[in-house]
C-alpha cells in the first residue's frame, strides 16, 4: 500500500457521500455487477456455485442478487484458501487478517493492498463523519495492533494502540499520559474505562469524541459513556470480513456505506424481511476483488430505518442492530430472542441502580434454562434480582426457567465480551 493509493482512496470515498441518492445506486450497481462477473472468472467456488444454479453472469443485474446462493461463515473457512481465493493469488503478497474467533471459529481473509487501502479509507470517514481531523490524535483499544503510516507525517494521523486485554488500570494510565481527541474501542473495554473513571475522575481524560464498535452497545450505554467523559459517543458497525458496514452521523443515525456493502435483510427462509421487521444481516463486498464475499451471512441481526437522515446524507439508515444470531436466546416453541431484548432490561436496572450490579452475562445451555450471572456490586440486594427476574420472565416461553446466579466475575472470553450466550444448537 504506497501513499498515493491511500490518497485515491480517500478522495473515493469521501466524494461518494456528496453523490446523491441517484448516482450512488448508480455506482454501487456497477460494482455489484462487476464483483460477480469477476468473482466467476476468478474465483472456484463461486463458478461452481453459480453454475450449480444456473446462473448467467453475463446477463447479471442488480435485481438478479436474490438469485443468487447465500454464503455461510463455515463454506468460507472449508474453501480458504484455494477455492474461496481468486486463482493465481499470491497471498505472500496480499494483505491477511483473521476474524477473533469471538464466535467460537476463526476466519481469514485477504485483501489487495489497494483494497486495503479503500478500507482504511472507509474506516477513517466513519471518523470524519462525526468531526475527525487529521491532526487529530487516535487511539484504539483492539487485541490486535492497528496499521500506522509507514512514514512520520508529523502532527498529521496520529494513532496509538492499547491492547484491549490490558487491564483498566493499565488502559486509563495510558490514556492519562497520551490523552487522544478520538478513542476507539469495543464497547465493553470503553465502558469499563468510564466506571473506573467515574470513581477515580482525576485527572481527567477529556477526548473530543469516542467510537465504539465490535460489540452490541445500547443507547444507554453512549450515553453513560458520554456523561463521564464529557463528549459523543458514537457507534459504528463493521466486520473483520466486510470491514465498514454503517456508522452513526451527528444526527445519531446509522448510515449503510453502500459503496462498499450491499446489505439485505432476510427471515430464517431466506426472504426479505417486511419493512420495520429484524432481519438476518447478508452482506455482498463491493471492493475486495482477491477474495469477494457475495451474500454472506455474517451472524448479525439489524432492522431498516425508512426515510432520509436530518444531517442530509443520501445514504440509508439502519435502525437498530438487535446482536448476533447465534446469541439470540432460542425459545421451546422455536422463537429467538434477540441479545438485544435481554441486555437493554438489565441496562435499565444498572443505571436505575448505579452500585447495584457491577457486571451481567446471559448463558443459556439447555432448552429450558436460562441462567443471569450477575456480578453484585456494593449497593446488590436480593429484591434487585428478583425485581430483574420478574421482569424478564414474561419475554420468555412458558416452561422456561430463569435462574439468577451471583458470581465473582465473567470471564470475558479470549478478545470480546459475549453478553448473551447460548449454547442451545439447532
Amino acid at each position: 500500500m504506497n501513499f498515493l493509493s491511500m490518497v485515491h482512496a480517500w478522495c473515493n470515498v469521501h466524494g461518494y457521500l456528496w453523490a446523491g441518492r441517484v448516482l450512488q445506486r448508480h455506482i454501487a450497481e456497477r460494482r455489484l455487477r462487476r464483483t460477480v462477473r469477476q468473482a466467476y472468472r476468478r474465483v472456484p467456488w463461486y463458478r461452481d456455485s453459480f453454475d450449480r444454479h444456473g446462473i448467467d453472469v453475463s446477463a447479471f443485474r442488480a435485481q438478479d442478487l436474490q438469485r443468487l446462493p447465500l454464503l455461510t461463515k463455515q463454506q468460507v473457512v472449508e474453501n480458504f484458501p484455494d477455492r474461496i481465493v481468486a486463482a493465481g493469488t499470491d497471498l505472500r503478497k496480499a494483505m491477511t487478517s483473521s476474524t477473533s474467533g469471538s464466535s467460537g471459529q476463526a476466519l481469514h481473509m485477504a485483501y489487495s493492498p489497494r483494497t486495503y487501502a479503500y478500507y482504511l479509507a472507509t474506516a477513517l470517514r466513519v471518523y470524519t463523519m462525526v468531526g475527525y481531523r487529521p491532526w487529530h490524535r487516535m487511539t484504539y483499544i483492539k487485541f490486535m495492533d492497528v496499521e500506522r503510516p509507514r512514514y512520520s507525517l508529523g502532527p498529521f494521523f496520529r494513532v496509538d494502540h492499547l491492547n484491549s486485554a490490558l487491564p483498566v488500570e493499565g488502559h486509563v494510565e495510558a490514556l492519562r499520559a497520551r490523552p487522544p481527541d478520538l478513542l476507539i474501542g469495543y464497547a465493553s473495554s470503553v465502558m469499563e474505562i468510564a466506571r473506573y473513571l467515574q470513581r477515580h475522575p482525576e485527572p481527567r481524560i477529556a477526548p473530543k469524541f469516542i467510537s465504539l464498535n465490535s460489540e452490541y452497545s445500547t443507547a444507554l450505554d453512549r450515553q453513560f459513556i458520554a456523561e463521564v467523559f464529557g463528549c459523543p459517543v458514537y457507534d459504528e458497525y463493521s466486520s473483520e470480513e466486510t470491514w465498514m458496514i454503517a456508522s452513526q452521523c451527528r444526527a445519531g443515525h446509522y448510515h449503510v456505506f453502500t459503496d462498499n456493502v450491499v446489505l439485505e435483510l432476510l427471515d430464517d427462509a431466506g426472504q426479505p424481511v417486511a419493512e420495520g421487521e429484524i432481519g438476518h444481516v447478508v452482506l455482498t463486498t463491493l471492493n475486495n476483488p482477491l477474495m469477494p464475499l457475495i451474500r454472506y451471512r455474517l451472524g448479525d441481526m439489524a432492522r431498516a430505518r425508512p426515510g432520509r437522515c436530518a444531517c442530509g446524507s443520501a445514504l440509508p439508515m439502519l435502525e437498530s442492530f438487535e446482536g448476533r444470531a447465534d446469541d439470540a436466546l432460542r425459545m421451546p416453541g422455536g422463537r429467538r430472542i434477540p441479545s438485544a431484548v435481554p441486555i437493554c432490561a438489565v441496562i435499565r436496572y444498572i443505571h436505575a441502580y448505579r452500585d447495584a450490579i457491577a457486571s451481567f452475562k446471559f448463558l443459556q445451555t439447555e432448552l429450558h434454562r436460562v441462567e443471569l450471572l450477575l456480578v453484585p456490586g456494593a449497593g446488590f440486594r436480593d429484591e434487585i434480582a428478583d425485581g430483574l427476574v420478574a421482569e424478564l420472565r414474561p419475554q420468555l416461553d412458558a416452561g422456561v426457567e430463569l435462574v439468577p446466579r451471583l458470581v465473582d466475575a465473567i470471564d470475558p472470553g479470549r478478545i470480546k465480551r459475549r453478553v448473551v450466550e447460548c449454547r442451545v444448537r439447532d
